[in-house]
């Protein structure tokens, strides 16, 4: 037997596996309806609002995040659905999207694509496709879709490199992902890893954040950007009939894969080995040039002195501004170009803003309203808000650069709320 037939047939085998596991969910009565299901989405980020504007047969608590609360979906968007699921997403974006925009749900599940139609057709929506189709092998245009989401599928594909490129493939130039999945801080024992149930769990197919950031990148993403959003991953036993949150007195809603899945996270701790991620990543426009200019730019120190955030980002919690990560990948490309760059965060480092005399004045005259404030060779260049890349630019005396992100309200790591 070659080893291309051979691993072939493991793929064969692991697909076939994860259908009928999924399958045996849609077939289950987990529903919007129990409290111990809206538990688990609610553990990853979707508000009391979304989860109530949803189709019962929508959810099931398969979520580990919520890939909307960063896609910053704009009406008249075309948006892809991989691992569609019940629909729950699917859902949610139609509503962003409105009757200009498109929703496509993509899902190898025939039992989860029939819950998915059951929504559509409850909700009279217009705007939604639905196909069967595995996500490595996605029945789409080229260049063709604004925004790809998902939600805790990608960990399960066997190939997951082929899923980055058929997504790169589907993309208009400048499209971006809008990612929840599960990715490893550290190798899973080997108990785990080897564990049927912990890979439909979709816990031993995850593979490392630094592995998940470069695959993207070796497929041809730009500004690539893998958070921890340190969500809870022990929510997921809610679901299982011995789990906490009154799933035990919802039994007949629980399944196999949740059951199993709960057993799984009984035997180790699975926080110290693995996270609930956030990624973004970008399309290579045509405009947009990722090449380094280091030769003909003015290699700068640049600071950024944020308000009080959970994390040295702010691209943590359940919500988040569309506006942080974006800025975060631009700091990303000022560092490319060889510049130094030194972000202070309030609440976890008040000394720096003490040591700069002349952040420190801006904080005793005006409180925490003058930040985020930017400094370019110790100079403020920026306050209040978070700058455009091309911004950016201008300061380091580099080539113009498109702002490849949609820009919402600058805020904290929750919004405009601040911290988490």
């Amino acid at each position: 037997m070659s080893d291309t037939t051979e691993t072939n047939m493991n793929r064969r085998t692991v697909i076939d596996d994860v259908r009928n596991q999924y399958a045996e969910v849609a077939k289950s009565s987990l529903s919007n309806d129990s409290d111990a299901v809206r538990s688990v989405a609610a553990a990853f980020g979707y508000s009391h609002d979304e989860l109530a504007s949803l189709p019962e047969q929508a959810n099931m608590g398969l979520s580990c995040g919520n890939p909307l609360a960063l896609a910053s979906v704009s009406p008249g968007e075309v948006v892809v659905d991989l691992g569609c699921g019940g629909g729950m997403d699917v859902f949610l974006a139609a509503q962003k999207v409105g009757p200009t925009g498109k929703v496509i749900g993509i899902d190898m599940t025939s039992e989860m694509l029939d819950r998915a139609r059951a929504g559509v057709a409850k909700l009279g929506l217009e705007n939604v496709e639905l196909h069967q189709s595995t996500i490595d092998r996605l029945p789409i245009e080229d260049n063709s879709v604004d925004c790809i989401i998902s939600n805790c599928v990608i960990n399960l594909a066997p190939d997951k490199s082929a899923v980055f490129r058929e997504i790169l493939r589907v993309l208009k130039p400048g499209g971006r992902i809008a990612i929840s999945d599960i990715a490893l801080k550290q190798p899973l024992p080997a108990n785990v890893k080897e564990s049927v149930e912990a890979y439909v769990g979709c816990i031993s197919g995850a593979i490392l954040m630094d592995e998940y950031r470069n695959g993207l990148l070796d497929a041809g993403f730009e500004s690539v950007v893998v958070t921890d959003t340190e969500a809870d991953l022990n929510a997921y036993a809610n679901a299982s009939s011995s789990g906490c949150c009154g799933a035990s007195s919802d039994a007949k809603s629980n399944s196999a894969l949740h059951d199993g899945l709960a057993a799984v996270m009984k035997s180790f701790d699975a926080n110290a080995f693995a996270a609930s991620v956030r990624v973004h990543a970008l399309k290579h426009s045509d405009n947009f040039d990722p090449k380094p200019v280091v030769k003909e730019i003015s290699m700068k120190n640049i600071q950024v002195y944020d308000k009080p955030m959970c994390c040295s980002t702010g691209v943590c919690g359940p919500q988040v501004d569309p506006v942080l990560p974006q800025f975060a990948a631009d700091l990303d490309w000022l560092k490319s170009q060889g510049n130094q760059v030194e972000r202070f965060n309030l609440a976890q480092q008040p000394m720096a803003f003490i040591e700069n005399k002349e952040v420190h004045q801006l904080l005793g005259s005006e409180g925490t309203d003058c930040l985020p404030l930017i400094l370019v060779e110790g100079k403020i260049v920026s306050r209040k808000e978070y700058p455009s890349r091309e911004a950016m630019a201008g300061w380091i005396n580099a080539p113009a650069v498109k702002q490849l992100l949609p820009v919402a309200k600058s805020g904290g790591c929750c919004g405009s709320t601040g911290c988490c």
